[in-house]
């Protein structure tokens, strides 16, 4: 079996190597794993690191952030297909344990848990991945995405069959597609962190949040899945579920908000 990891890069070599050589660290029994990298235009020899340690590098200045994933996703020639930004990191055991759940029911695509880090590398809190009765409803009714991109990963087919990432939504095309990916069939669980995923204030989430928050509710009416009388229950049920399951992740996002009402770096 084969599995692509697709990294987006652009001005990322803070970071970068870390995240090449954590793949690189990943050598299962019987499972080829491939780092593709896809640089947006780089001026900081992004693409020239990837390259020395021997990774294929697609160069497309041109493009956005989602057409880069697009681009990469259909470019891979694996049979699951990740994602890991040039500031994350794979945790060791984690290509085996995709490919352990993907054959314990043939499910198309496999949903894992995220370990959060900061800039300086300090824990953040774990967040799980998210309850296996969690439908397209419930997913949805939150403002914000409990399904972690860089711990999904998916089948070739079920990419494609979907359509890929929908580049009208320049923030949450993930959203969008995992949404979709939940409407036709249920992701297949794994109980385990499978990457780092590191926040810090230049991360592409984080800039374009304003944008995000106005594509949710525009992606939850393009699905049929807008207000409706059950929304504010499905809403507190799975923010129960998460609150409950990530203590410590959601002891450090109380104190981030508590800092940034305080006016405080």
């Amino acid at each position: 079996m084969i599995i692509t990891i697709v990294t987006t890069v652009l001005n990322g070599a803070d970071y970068l190597r870390e995240c090449i050589e954590s793949v690189k660290a990943e050598t299962p029994s019987g499972i080829l794993v491939e780092h593709l990298i896809v640089d947006g235009g780089s001026a900081d020899g992004s693409p020239e690191l990837a390259a020395a340690y021997g990774l294929r590098v697609l160069r497309e200045p041109k493009i956005s952030l989602m057409g880069r994933a697009n681009i990469g996703y259909r470019a891979a020639k694996g049979d699951l297909i990740g994602f890991l930004g040039a500031d994350d990191m794979l945790l060791p055991g984690a290509m085996e344990a995709v490919v352990q759940a993907y054959r314990r029911r043939g499910r198309r695509w496999v949903v894992g848990g995220t370990r959060w880090i900061g800039a300086d590398g300090r824990s953040l809190g774990e967040f799980r991945a998210p309850p296996q009765w969690m439908t397209a409803a419930a997913y949805v009714a939150p403002n914000w995405n409990v399904i972690c991109q860089l711990a999904t990963y998916i089948h070739r087919d079920f990419f494609l069959h979907l359509g890929g990432f929908d580049e009208r939504y320049a923030v949450l095309a993930d959203f969008h597609l995992f949404a979709r990916a939940l409407q036709q069939e249920p992701f297949e669980r794994v109980a385990r962190p499978l990457a780092y995923g590191r926040r810090h204030s230049g991360q592409f989430s984080v800039v374009h949040k304003d944008s995000a928050d106005q594509e949710v509710p525009a992606i939850r009416q393009s699905l049929g899945l807008g207000e409706d009388s059950g929304r504010a229950l499905r809403r507190c049920a799975l923010r129960a579920w998460v609150n409950l399951r990530n203590p410590n992740w959601c002891r450090h996002k109380l104190i981030e908000r508590a800092r940034l009402q305080l006016g405080m770096s």
